[in-house]
């Protein structure tokens, strides 16, 4: 907005109108919106950044989120006994998340997170939709027997086992 209002000054202000009227009026305008992406895409990259706890705690979601969508499908109560013994450790996370989501400059930091979640297990949802749920089930054995073994520290070195490096940018602080 800045950047338009000194446009705009020193358009009238030269009279530049006077030679080239209409484009020159242009030019200025499209180098005032371009100098205002390129300054707010540099900020916009310096918020979007994920701290370590960030992606910790997208992996432990990530994981809660794919072991609910298969004990669905498989019919198994392996989630709900996950999420009593591990309540502490994903309130812990989610909060991480939403805290994510509050410094990227998300209105709504816990609906940001609520859609992302639903997001997630909308498409693990989809991509088992087009194997037979048997096979589902076979594949998912590893996890469900995974799921039942993890306490809190277990889910922690997990989550942290699993992290990508270089798949988010790093917050420099």
């Amino acid at each position: 907005m800045r950047l338009k209002l000194i446009a705009e000054k020193v358009f009238w202000n030269c009279r530049c109108y006077r030679f080239g009227g209409i484009v020159m009026k242009k030019l200025l305008s499209a180098g005032a919106v371009c100098a205002a992406l390129s300054v707010g895409g540099a900020s916009a990259a310096d918020r979007n950044c994920y701290s370590a706890a960030d992606v910790e705690a997208e992996q432990a979601i990530l994981f809660e989120t794919d072991l609910m969508v298969v004990s669905s499908s498989c019919r198994d109560n392996v989630y709900g006994e996950f999420r009593l013994r591990n309540k502490n450790a994903m309130l812990h996370y989610q909060n991480a998340m939403i805290n994510h989501f509050r410094r990227v400059g998300a209105r709504n930091p816990k609906s940001a997170f609520d859609a992302w979640q639903t997001g997630l297990a909308n498409e693990a949802a989809r991509k088992q939709a087009v194997i037979p749920t048997v096979q589902v089930c076979q594949q998912a054995a590893n996890l469900l027997t995974l799921a039942r073994s993890l306490d809190a520290k277990g889910l922690h070195d997990y989550a942290v086992a699993h992290t990508v490096n270089d798949t988010h940018p790093k917050c420099k602080r």
